[in-house]
């Protein structure tokens, strides 16, 4: 199990955690503003009645025991209820990414400097090229490579196939060791969490200006979760979570942004499997814990998956992109709500024996939105 923060870093921690966190909401109040803007859309041709004016599109994959993605369901295989209750579609469709007639699925892998040591980071980049150069550097998808740096999040504007054209362009980048290492204590946790969250909300704006599903595969351990700090949270450090729970939960799902964990796991580190007990939805502030917003939860919630992978970073990757190839999109009405930020609990099952079902896991309704400019673009 993770251990805990010693009790020498938590003196003073109300006062000074408070205006750290209140720091780092200001620094990324203009990323997180944009990153929720796309509002969730029926699909292309959908008859949508004047009835439904909040409709909500999630994307769903199906896949048996081996991932085999299952394909020709109906609307009258899935059983979607919120909070418990039945609701019926709006609209519904199967997709097959690689027919000419829609938007391929965009894949952004992302490589995190900020909370892997460099020798990590060294594995994980020569598994990388193993990937980029299999089938003659030939990618099934628009591909593109983004970086977690200290000095912000760097990502490469323009998807290919080309993968060895990617290799280039990652043999061109600048690959700088981070400053504020494990031994930098408490703190330095603080901060590490701050700059992968501000940079994830603006990953998150930027992907939401673009069309159709994309699929990124984070290369990370994850940043720190903090377990029970918010036990000496104020209330306002509280809100300020519970609002960037629900603007990275909303703004995933409307940006059509699934993330998957590739956990990079070596022996002797803390339980890569903690993440789990923190799975289930927050719904009000009073509930909302720091570790709901670690990468591995969000993944989760966002309808991906979290991998621990040790060495193996291409196998892993190369199965995570089976979700890329078939997916089906489900559009239904948001259920009434009586308050701003309510929290509604998705589940969705198919009536198929040994299935598996992955999707968004839940959604607030009612939630307060910022100003909707446009996202800027990542440098």
């Amino acid at each position: 199990m993770r251990t805990r923060p010693a009790l020498t870093y938590l003196i003073g921690f109300p006062a000074a955690f408070s205006m750290l966190l209140l720091a780092a909401s200001t620094a990324g109040s203009q990323a997180q503003a944009n990153s929720f803007a796309a509002a969730a859309r029926p699909s292309e041709g959908a008859s949508v009645a004047p009835a439904f004016s909040n409709p909500i599109s999630i994307d769903v994959v199906v896949a048996d025991k081996l991932g085999h993605h299952m394909s020709g369901l109906r609307p009258e295989d899935f059983i979607l209820l919120d909070n418990k209750q039945p609701l019926s579609f709006i609209d519904f469709r199967e997709v097959d990414s690689r027919s000419a007639a829609v938007d391929p699925v965009r894949i952004l892998i992302v490589i995190d400097m900020i909370n892997a040591d460099f020798s990590v980071v060294a594995r994980e980049r020569q598994q990388l090229d193993e990937f980029l150069k299999q089938d003659g550097g030939r990618l099934a998808h628009p591909t593109s490579i983004a970086m977690l740096t200290e000095n912000g999040i760097k990502i490469e504007k323009a998807s290919t196939t080309d993968g060895n054209a990617l290799l280039a362009s990652l043999d061109l980048s600048r690959f700088g060791l981070r400053m504020t290492g494990r031994g930098a204590g408490f703190w330095g946790a603080v901060e590490r969490m701050h700059w992968s969250l501000d940079q994830l909300s603006q990953l998150t704006a930027y992907e939401a200006t673009l069309p159709g599903r994309k699929l990124a595969f984070f290369i990370s351990p994850g940043w720190p979760m903090f377990p029970d700090g918010e036990r000496m949270a104020s209330d306002k450090d509280l809100n300020w979570l519970f609002n960037s729970i629900v603007q990275l939960s909303n703004g995933l799902r409307e940006a059509q942004l699934a993330l998957y964990a590739i956990d990079p796991f070596e022996l002797g580190r803390t339980n890569p499997f903690y993440y789990e007990i923190y799975l289930k939805g927050v719904p009000d502030a009073g509930k909302a814990k720091f570790a709901d917003l670690a990468l591995q939860v969000l993944a989760v919630h966002s309808g991906g998956t979290v991998q621990v992978t040790g060495t193996d970073i291409k196998g892993e990757i190369s199965s995570a992109l089976r979700d890329a190839n078939s997916y089906y999109t489900l559009t239904f009405a948001a259920a009434p709500s009586s308050r701003a930020n309510e929290y509604h609990d998705l589940k969705l099952q198919v009536d198929k024996p040994g299935m598996t079902v992955r999707t968004t896991t839940g959604y607030y309704s009612n939630a307060g939105r910022l100003s909707e400019t446009r996202a800027a673009v990542p440098q």
